[in-house]
């Protein structure tokens, strides 16, 4: 039996080159989401990410929740559910993100996550995060939950909540505390007018320094006196500083005094201020300001 030469060339060929022909399944590009070059790993990122199909879905969410898998990959497939917006993914990063068990860096990854799917009903447990929990951990809360917006407490929110892990969020975060020691209200050109109670404070849950009264400050006095906190923080890098004011006296929560030179976890020490036998209101870290108007 005779092969007809060229044929032969062609099986040949094919045979070769199979090798470099494309596996568009999903099962290759997810094995690379902890493959140690960066560029492989960056490279399954951004396919999975426009694929986006039911069954790549299910497959990422299966390697989320598989404590078995690397950190690595669990990271980056949570990190793809987010980029996909299939609000599918939604229950399980939540509840990755409230497991006080999980890994601090998988938490991160699935609030932000959350946050790239934008389901409010899923945001909102968010909210309930403890006031003893990790502080990045707080601060990725906070920053998804800005995007709902402000609440009915808030009269005005200036500036923006540097991105989770960035440089700017770090040098906030570090310098937070100085930024407020610098920028004293007891001066007449930052008062509040008819203002019996003005307090300020760096809430760790809203990532905001909170500027409290009981009367609602006019828009004149709330820009004159962001413009004492923006210069400040502009000294130290940090561009749209967050602040925001809000109204005296609404939540009640139990207080803690944070180290915010430790970048890592803003540890907590819980000094609890009685009154009445009750909780005192508000959290203050790292110092808290009152100042009452005769």
């Amino acid at each position: 039996m005779k092969f007809n030469p060229t044929i032969l060339i062609l099986c040949t060929l094919l045979v070769l080159l199979s090798g470099c022909i494309e596996d568009n399944s999903a099962d290759s590009p997810i094995n690379d989401l902890e493959h140690e070059d960066a560029s492989i790993r960056n490279d399954a990122i951004e396919k999975l990410s426009q694929t986006g199909d039911e069954d790549t879905v299910l497959s990422l969410m299966q390697v989320a929740n598989n404590n078995n898998n690397t950190i690595e990959k669990r990271k980056n497939a949570i990190k793809v559910l987010g980029a996909t917006g299939n609000n599918r993914a939604s229950k399980l990063l939540l509840n990755i993100s409230l497991d006080g068990e999980e890994e601090k860096t998988i938490r991160m990854a699935s609030i932000l996550a959350l946050g790239d799917i934008g389901n409010v009903t899923m945001l909102m447990p968010l909210a309930n995060l403890s006031y003893g929990d990790d502080g990045l951990i707080l601060y990725h809360a906070a920053y998804v939950l800005d995007q709902i917006g402000d609440g009915e407490n808030v009269y005005a929110s200036y500036g923006k909540l540097p991105y989770p892990l960035s440089e700017e969020q770090r040098l906030y975060r570090n310098n937070v505390g100085e930024i407020m020691d610098e920028c004293s209200l007891n001066s007449s050109s930052s008062i509040i007018e008819n203002a019996t109670t003005i307090m300020r404070s760096y809430n760790i849950k809203s990532g905001y320094i909170e500027i409290s009264s009981d009367i609602e400050p006019e828009i004149s006095e709330m820009n004159t006196i962001y413009q004492i906190y923006d210069k400040e923080a502009r000294k130290k890098g940090i561009n749209q500083v967050p602040v925001r004011f809000v109204r005296c006296g609404v939540a009640t929560f139990p207080v803690y005094w944070y180290n915010i030179t430790d970048i890592g976890d803003l540890n907590a020490t819980n000094l609890y201020a009685l009154s009445d036998g009750d909780v005192e209101s508000r959290v203050y870290t790292p110092s808290l300001t009152v100042f009452t108007l005769s």
